[in-house]
């Protein structure tokens, strides 16, 4: 009984996962994007057939782009996390600014729009 005390405490101080999300900023938002610390899970959802995509973006601290992801279509979603390795294993404890806009015309030439943004911590 002591035992089964001593890892309920332990899990209960234990590291808090963080569930964020947030939506573009147009009138009736295009765009979702979900980010959850516990396996550094980040998804962008489009959620009208509207002809704009949801492009989401996570940014180092330093400002540089880390990674991209985009959804196309009405329902669709694009999704990573840390079990994709590499760049999309964020380092726990480090604040990302994530970004979620509406790009038109697919060019990643910078034309995004609607856009909002948070710092959230890995």
């Amino acid at each position: 009984m002591a035992a089964a005390v001593v890892v309920s405490l332990t899990m209960a101080t234990g590291a808090h996962a963080a569930s964020h999300e947030m939506k573009t900023d147009d009138d009736n938002p295009g765009g979702k994007l979900t980010f959850n610390s516990d396996g550094d899970k980040t998804k962008v959802c489009d959620e009208q057939a509207d002809g704009w995509s949801a492009v989401a973006y996570v940014i180092n601290p330093n400002g540089s782009t880390r990674y991209s992801l985009r959804a196309s279509g009405n329902g669709d979603c694009d999704d990573r996390s840390a079990d994709d390795g590499g760049q999309y294993n964020l380092d726990d404890g480090t604040y990302y600014t994530f970004r979620v806009c509406l790009d038109h015309d697919g060019s990643g030439t910078g034309d995004d729009r609607f856009c909002d943004s948070a710092r959230w911590q890995a």
